[in-house]
């Protein structure tokens, strides 16, 4: 089945979203497919958001969830680049970085309100995003309009006391993020490469910020891992769509034969991403001279297509988590691999 119907049995074997009765839901909503496409779940109607305000038990816990704090995680790459300059000792540099990690962290979070806001008919559609505090009416619209206002003005009052540089690395980020949101992101292909211009972009942040000279191996070897992620995060939605029996993706440019394409552009994008690292490496990371033992760093290449090709191993499988940080931070292998590149660079560091 596509789309979504209404619905006013007593027996869905679905409670509601947290904090809304099953009887409000019913009395608002529409059922739609489950993400095992065998029985169908209430989702809001656009235009009901205002009405589940009634029978919202509390807003709090809802509008710290839709701030996805968790995603936070992603802005750690503000302090990749003053790792990698050697700057670990210096404290000036740390505080300004922090400084910077929660000023990004706060307007990242006010983009993705904008975000869920922008896509709201679609997300009450979808097998996992419905259950988002917008989607599901556990949050007023007038609560996240308001959340994005003071979050701009405050991250933006922020990188004011670090200096113009951050500002206006700032601006071209929420810029590029709002038109992603806006329009960008339902044009095929141009929608991933702008995701990984958005994680380059907290490099840029970092670079800035550690006042450290710009690596271009580093900027390029971002775009091509973040693509890799990006492409496969949409082409798990676009294969979890067609298995759903729909023809397209939802709110999004793709079609469900887009599905090789994109699993191929992939596995491209993460072999291109592990043959710059190793280009990185022999044009300025073993040029560094902050490292004792150089020579180690040859393991990280090693790492890095273990980890891309386990992830793409599990997307072909369709075993893989709708997004890529959910599935680094909950997979134990991954996690192993992650500590495995974090001991090779502090032991090619101090030994």
């Amino acid at each position: 089945m596509r789309g979504a119907r209404a619905d006013t049995r007593g027996s869905s074997g679905w409670n509601g979203p947290p904090g809304i009765s099953t009887n409000s839901c019913k009395a608002i909503g529409e059922f739609g497919m489950s993400a095992d496409g065998t029985r169908e779940r209430p989702v809001l109607k656009a235009g009901t958001l205002e009405a589940s305000v009634l029978v919202r038990k509390g807003v709090l816990v809802p509008f710290l969830r839709s701030l996805r704090l968790h995603q936070w995680a992603k802005n750690l790459l503000i302090f990749v680049p003053l790792v990698l300059a050697g700057k670990l000792a210096n404290v000036d540099v740390w505080t300004t970085c922090v400084v910077g990690f929660v000023a990004f962290g706060i307007l990242a979070s006010a983009t993705y309100l904008v975000n869920d806001l922008r896509d709201l008919p679609f997300d009450r559609l979808h097998w996992s995003k419905r259950a988002r505090p917008l989607a599901c009416g556990d949050m007023p619209a007038a609560m996240a309009f308001a959340a994005i206002a003071v979050g701009a003005l405050l991250s933006f009052g922020i990188a004011a006391s670090i200096g113009r540089g951050a500002v206006l690395i700032l601006f071209v980020y929420g810029a590029l993020t709002l038109m992603y949101s806006l329009r960008l992101k339902r044009v095929p292909l141009l929608d991933v490469f702008i995701l990984a211009v958005l994680f380059t972009l907290r490099l840029v942040f970092g670079i800035h910020l550690a006042n450290v000279a710009p690596s271009p191996w580093l900027l390029v070897f971002s775009m091509f891992i973040f693509m890799s992620l990006s492409i496969g995060k949409r082409y798990t939605e676009v294969s979890r769509a067609g298995a759903l029996g729909r023809d397209r993706l939802d709110g999004r440019g793709y079609l469900a034969k887009d599905g090789p394409l994109l699993f191929g552009l992939g596995l491209s994008t993460a072999v291109g991403a592990v043959i710059i690292l190793i280009l990185y490496l022999l044009n300025e990371a073993f040029g560094a001279g902050f490292y004792k033992s150089p020579l180690l760093l040859w393991a990280l290449p090693a790492v890095l297509f273990l980890w891309l090709g386990r992830f793409w191993l599990l997307a072909g499988r369709d075993t893989l988590d709708d997004d890529p940080l959910v599935y680094a931070v909950k997979d134990r292998v991954s996690l192993g691999l992650g500590a495995a590149m974090v001991a090779i660079f502090v032991s090619a560091w101090q030994l």
